[in-house]
């Protein structure tokens, strides 16, 4: 039986594994956690979702996936009783900041024109495209689990 916590030498090696199984990715001091994304049968597009921290002040200014032939950037602004989605140049990524790219209703990725439908269980495979203050361009690969469709 394997026991979530133990002390003495072992600790290490719980606290390394955690780290391994963990889905965030680091690339230049980009922060890309729980990256998601549902599956919808029948749907040639799907929205993606994620946590996003740079070190320093940055701009999520595009994304792409093979699985797709465009991705874009959106948001859900609303009015009345009326939501509205629609695409933005960038995501601004202040330092030191987790920017919240978890829900339909403000900032996410949508994969248009996918070339198969998701699958639950599988993951997709996304590049994030960041420009940093200082001109910099950071590319960060991720990988989106997918997740079955709600009913």
């Amino acid at each position: 039986m394997i026991k979530p916590y133990q002390s003495g030498p072992h600790k290490f090696g719980w606290l390394l594994l955690a780290l391994l199984l963990s889905t965030g990715v680091h690339a230049d001091g980009i922060q890309v956690d729980g990256a998601w994304a549902r599956a919808v049968p029948g749907r040639d597009s799907a929205n993606v979702f994620m946590f996003i921290t740079s070190v320093q002040d940055a701009t999520l200014v595009g994304a792409s996936s093979p699985a797709a032939k465009a991705v874009e950037l959106r948001t859900m602004t609303h009015k009345g009783s009326m939501m509205t989605t629609h695409g933005v140049e960038s995501v601004s990524l202040p330092a030191n900041k987790r920017v919240d790219m978890t829900s339909i209703h403000g900032y996410h990725l949508a994969l248009t024109g996918l070339s198969a439908p998701l699958q639950a269980g599988a993951t997709v495979p996304l590049t994030l495209n960041v420009e940093t203050a200082g001109k910099q361009n950071i590319k960060v690969d991720v990988r989106a689990e997918v997740r079955p469709a709600k009913k």
